[in-house]
C-alpha cells in the first residue's frame, strides 16, 4: 500500500473521534443587555471619573463624548463580551459526570454563571462567587455544595451605553467609573 493509502486509512479510523467531540464554544460571546452582578441596575448613575464614551461597544469605533466626575447620566443598557473557560465537573452533580467540561461565560450573581451546555446557554449554579480569597476558579470551601472547579478565572469585558444630560448616547467599557449601579446597596 502507498503513502496516499495509509493517509485515507488514519483519516478514516479518526473520524469518529472528531465526530464525538462538541464543536468548541463562540468566542468571544455578547451577552446583550447583561447587567453581570446581583443587584445590578440600569438607571440613573453617578460619575466617578472622567470617562470616554464610544459611538459603539469598540474601542476603535469613534469617540461620540467624554463625562466628567460629579456628573451623572441615565444608563441605558449593557453588553458582556465573554471569552469562555472551562469548568470541570470533580463529581457527579445532576446529569454531570467527573470530568465534564461546562464553558463558562459571565457571573450573574449568589453563585449563578452563564454556560455553555450541550450548545444552548444557560444559567448555571456552580456554588461559589468569583469574587471570593479564591481568585474566583473554585469553591471557598470544600463543601457538598462544590462539585467542579474553573480552569482559568473568567475574563470579560462590560460595557455599559448611557446617555448624558445633554442627549449624547455612547458606550464605556469602564463600568467602574460609575456609581449606583447596586440595587441592593
Amino acid at each position: 500500500m502507498d503513502k496516499s493509502g495509509i493517509m485515507v486509512i488514519v483519516l478514516l479510523i479518526s473520524i469518529p473521534c472528531w465526530a464525538d467531540r462538541p464543536p468548541p464554544p463562540p468566542t468571544p460571546y455578547v451577552i446583550k443587555g447583561a447587567c453581570p452582578f446581583e443587584c445590578c441596575t440600569y438607571r440613573t448613575w453617578s460619575v466617578e471619573a472622567s470617562t470616554t464614551l464610544y459611538s459603539q461597544p469598540d474601542r476603535k469605533s469613534k469617540v461620540v463624548g467624554k463625562v466628567k466626575a460629579h456628573e451623572s447620566v441615565d444608563a441605558i443598557t449593557g453588553e458582556v463580551h465573554a471569552t469562555p473557560t472551562r469548568f470541570i465537573v470533580n463529581r457527579a452533580h445532576e446529569s454531570d459526570k467527573p470530568q465534564d467540561v461546562l464553558w463558562v461565560y459571565s457571573y450573574e450573581g449568589e453563585g449563578h454563571f452563564k454556560v455553555l451546555r450541550n450548545g444552548e446557554l444557560v444559567s448555571e449554579n456552580l456554588s461559589f462567587s468569583p469574587y471570593g480569597g479564591t481568585g474566583g476558579t473554585r469553591c471557598q470551601d470544600q463543601s457538598q455544595y462544590c462539585w467542579g472547579t474553573l480552569e482559568n478565572e473568567i475574563s470579560n469585558t462590560w460595557w455599559v451605553k448611557v446617555k448624558t444630560k445633554t442627549g449624547v448616547e455612547g458606550w464605556s467599557d469602564e463600568p467602574n467609573h460609575f456609581g449606583n449601579k447596586d440595587a441592593c446597596g
